[in-house]
């Protein structure tokens, strides 16, 4: 965005707002890799690093201003696209910034006013077969863990199967810190990233393009969002969900919470079938009169799961058998064929690959079969 409009080294940057108000929870992020110049805050607590300043007391004149992104993002609310190449420059250029060409180590000597810039790093776990070091061809499967919400239960389960089939696996856990740069440089060589929906998803802009990321979903919830980022950005997304019972985790206290918040108390028996392994339409209709404002939807996306390890390791070994048949087609291609998006990305395929104006150079694409979806083999 800032070298669209022919910005400088020397340009500053003002951060409007902090998502939730809680700078003190937040990680102190280098921009150096954008700017040379300042960060204008409005609060004390927001300046985490030597690049932050309140503003000045005196007025400052700067030559141009760029106010917003103009209404791009790659999601269905925006008019405009973020282009591809966009955010293939943003993950250059903290790869070039931070990791490459020797400044990793230089980076990891620096003295880091916040220990959780590390934190990340320093609590990964790297899985091999019979603990033996695997060559750079080795596939590299990365499964991200979330402890707030989301647990994946059996993780350790799915952590031994995709072992047994001889990749590398790096066990993430982003709740304990991670910065711009660690994230990246934990994500750089990663193949195959398998993760509960989140923020964790969209971190997968550092891993090289048309590599694939699966959204662990639970049952009765599923979401697009990330399917409108990745068809931007060109990673392979599939959202991965189970649809038998035996997948679901009943957690009646998440459920209590969720309905405390609507006002509403179920009897306990109410509450089993609530968690239970039918959706509950019989006690919406009865206590939201149908129209439970998304109540039970928040409760299973925040749900405790358990994955189809089965189903899901058959899954990753066909993607990472596609890798080689792939390397010669560009995003667009794949997602012409059906291999880019699935298992219901018809929006987000539309918004930014086919229609007028999408983040692969804006030209409107028809093809004969249409929008076609990712389906994994049955």
């Amino acid at each position: 965005m800032m070298r669209t409009y022919n910005a400088t080294r020397n340009a500053w940057l003002m951060q409007i707002h902090i998502v939730d108000d809680q700078p003190s929870q937040m990680i102190p992020q280098d921009i150096s890799f954008l700017t040379d110049g300042k960060e204008i805050v409005f609060n004390y607590e927001n300046m985490l690093t030597e690049m932050q300043v309140m503003p000045p007391t005196v007025p400052i004149c700067f030559a141009n201003a760029v106010v917003g992104a103009g209404n791009r993002c790659s999601l269905y609310y925006c008019e405009k696209n973020i282009p591809a190449e966009h955010y293939d420059q943003f993950r250059n250029d903290i790869l070039n910034h931070f990791i490459h060409n020797g400044q990793w180590e230089k980076y990891m000597q620096k003295e880091q006013a916040d220990k959780r810039v590390f934190a990340c790093i320093n609590s990964t776990k790297i899985y091999t077969f019979d603990n033996s070091k695997n060559d750079a061809n080795t596939p590299v499967i990365a499964v991200l863990q979330r402890y707030r919400n989301r647990y994946i239960l059996n993780a350790e389960e799915l952590i031994n199967a995709l072992v047994k089939q001889k990749y590398t696996i790096k066990f993430l856990n982003f709740d304990v810190g991670c910065s711009l740069s660690t994230t990246a440089k934990l994500l750089k060589d990663v193949d195959v990233l398998i993760s509960s929906h989140g923020n964790g998803i969209g971190d997968a802009i550092f891993m090289a393009p048309k590599t694939s990321v699966l959204s662990i979903d639970s049952r009765f919830y599923s979401e697009p969002w990330f399917a409108y980022v990745h068809t931007a950005t060109g990673r392979r997304f599939y959202n991965f969900q189970c649809e038998s019972s035996d997948c679901q985790v009943a957690d009646i206290k998440l459920a209590k919470q969720v309905l405390e918040q609507e006002g509403v108390t179920l009897t306990y028996y109410e509450l089993l079938e609530y968690v239970g392994p039918k959706y509950p339409t019989r006690l919406i209709n009865k206590y939201f009169a149908g129209d439970d404002k998304g109540a039970y939807s928040r409760y299973t996306k925040d749900v405790t799961r358990l994955v189809d390890v089965k189903n899901l390791v058959r899954f990753v070994k066909e993607i990472l058998e596609e890798m080689p048949l792939i390397k010669n087609k560009s995003f667009v291609e794949l997602c012409e064929t059906g291999k880019c998006c699935g298992p219901w990305c018809d929006g987000a395929l539309e918004k930014n690959v086919f229609k007028k104006g999408n983040a692969w150079g804006g030209e409107e694409r028809k093809t004969a079969a249409g929008v076609i979806n990712w389906k994994a083999a049955a």
